[in-house]
């Protein structure tokens, strides 16, 4: 029973499958978030790229 994947994603994944994915995009997300958020941190910190070379 594939009660818990979207009806037009049902004849590529079951329910096991459907949840390890959600895990890796959600996973993913969070990563770019926190690398994002730590660029620009450390850019106002200590900027690399100069305006006025």
């Amino acid at each position: 029973m594939n009660d818990k994947v979207p009806e037009r994603w049902r004849p590529l994944f079951t329910n096991e499958e459907w949840l390890q994915h959600q895990l890796v995009v959600l996973g993913s997300w969070i990563f770019f978030f926190l690398a994002g958020l730590i660029h620009i941190i450390i850019a106002m910190y200590k900027p690399w790229i100069s305006p006025n070379p």
